[in-house]
């Protein structure tokens, strides 16, 4: 007789299969899965499902098995980048700039340091700034020598009478820096009244004995430094004769870095002078750019009072403006002045490089 399968199974329904015990008598229930469910993945806590890896040959035999170093995809960090703080010592603009409230000893000071400082202050713009500010100049000129140069020899406590005529020199004092770029000047020895400009045409004495100044040309434009000179007498060479001269003393700026000029191949030439034979009541000289005489003028200049001093006062003083400067020395009672021009040339056919104005009392 056959049993058809669904006999079998509605026979089998109702009763239950005892579980089977293990060796310490605990039973144990056998759970039977589709294959479906084996498939499936296993929801976690948080709704996410979780694959089971088959475990490698090493893993069943117990081996402990170490990954590899693997590189970061974050685009945050890259093996190029580096950490950097929010302050950095060596930062160049900022160095730059603290540079600029720094005198010629401080940087040289700093340059020392290091390499790196040497480098950064050693740039031309800290110096040509460093030369504006410290002159009182207030634009560049165009240079053929490094700035840091031209600022030693202003500011090294040199002067013209260091490199020649060192036995007649006296004293001497700093006035200042002021611009000539019209390459045409005004040098006059009288500033009270009005001041007269000469024609052109005539020549420098003719000029000088007609209104006590006189104008001259082909003049190195750019910045002119101004000093003022006491020497001795440049007539004679006793020791005992107490006669003085004093000396505007101008150059530009350039001129002390010339060989030329240190070797005495430049030296200065008698251009004009002019004879007072009567008592004079001061010494003055005074050069200014032909092309800003009038601003010049008006700046004060001309206005004694204002910077000479007391009528008492024999001090000789000074007075420069952007472009013109002046001099002005009271005297006492004397038998009259003779006042000298003389210019220095870059060579026989250069341009004029240096000035002086000397008063010499009769």
């Amino acid at each position: 007789m056959k049993t058809r399968s669904s006999d079998v199974q509605g026979a089998n329904r109702g009763k239950r299969k005892a579980p089977e015990g293990d060796e310490n008598g605990r039973g144990k229930r056998r759970s039977v899965q589709s294959d479906e469910q084996k498939k499936a993945p296993q929801i976690g806590d948080y709704g996410r499902g979780n694959k089971r890896l088959a475990p490698s040959n090493e893993q069943k035999k117990g081996k402990k098995i170490l990954r590899g170093i693997r590189s970061c995809v974050s685009p945050r960090c890259s093996a190029s980048s580096t950490h950097r703080p929010s302050f950095f010592w060596f930062e160049q603009d900022a160095w730059t700039y603290i540079s600029r409230f720094l005198d010629g000893k401080s940087l040289v000071m700093l340059g020392a340091t290091s390499k790196w400082f040497h480098k950064t202050v050693m740039e031309e713009s800290i110096w040509r700034f460093a030369c504006l500010r410290d002159l009182q100049v207030p634009r560049p000129f165009p240079v053929s020598s490094s700035w840091n140069k031209i600022y030693a020899s202003a500011f090294d406590g040199s002067h013209s009478y260091l490199f020649h005529q060192k036995e007649k020199h006296i004293d001497w004092m700093r006035i200042g820096a002021f611009t000539l770029d019209s390459r045409m000047s005004l040098l006059t020895e009288s500033l009270s009244g009005q001041l007269k400009v000469p024609r052109v045409q005539g020549t420098i004495e003719q000029m000088l004995q007609s209104t006590g100044s006189c104008i001259i040309k082909d003049i190195k434009s750019g910045i002119w430094i101004a000093d003022l000179q006491l020497v001795r007498c440049p007539v004679c060479d006793l020791s005992t004769c107490d006669g003085t001269m004093q000396t505007l003393d101008t150059r530009h700026i350039e001129l002390f870095l010339n060989e030329e000029y240190k070797d005495g191949s430049w030296d200065y030439n008698l251009i004009g002078s002019h004879k007072l034979q009567k008592d004079t009541s001061a010494a003055c000289g005074a050069i200014f750019d032909l092309k800003h005489v009038k601003a010049s003028a008006s700046s004060g200049i001309l206005h004694l009072k204002s910077w000479t001093g007391e009528p008492d006062d024999s001090q000789p003083k000074a007075f420069i403006t952007t472009h013109a400067v002046a001099v002005h020395t009271r005297l006492q009672k004397n038998e009259g002045i003779l006042v000298k021009y003389q210019t220095m040339k870059a060579g026989t056919d250069g341009d004029i490089v240096a000035i002086r104005i000397s008063q010499q009392l009769l």
